[in-house]
């Protein structure tokens, strides 16, 4: 399945900055930072294209985190609704969200 059809612009933060979720209310990511509504806010900037800080240095950790180079931890989330919600099988969805994480590195990378 391709990404976009689940985690799509405008994304948004909750007022804590706990969560980012696509348009369709689907969480895309959980923030574990020391500042996670700044962090959210960032993050939610750059992937609506709206302006943002690019993270100098983006790591992929054991295929669901990026760690950043604000020790920020981005968890990616959405694997409930790829296996329940849009019926994928295991491969389907660990495509569709492999995807999906490719392209916000692409995104946040500086």
């Amino acid at each position: 399945m391709d990404y976009k059809k689940v985690f799509y612009a405008p994304f948004s933060t909750d007022d804590i900055g706990l969560y980012v979720r696509s348009a369709n209310g689907v969480k895309a990511f959980t923030i574990a930072s020391k500042n996670p509504k700044k962090e959210a806010d960032n993050l939610v900037k750059l992937l609506n294209d709206d302006g943002g800080t690019k993270y100098s240095k983006v790591f992929l950790i054991d295929g669901t985190k990026i760690l950043t180079s604000e020790a920020s931890m981005l968890v990616a989330r959405g694997w409930g609704h790829l296996m329940g919600a849009e019926s994928l099988n295991t491969d389907e969805a660990l495509q569709t969200q492999n995807d999906f994480i490719d392209w916000v590195i692409g995104k946040i990378g500086g």
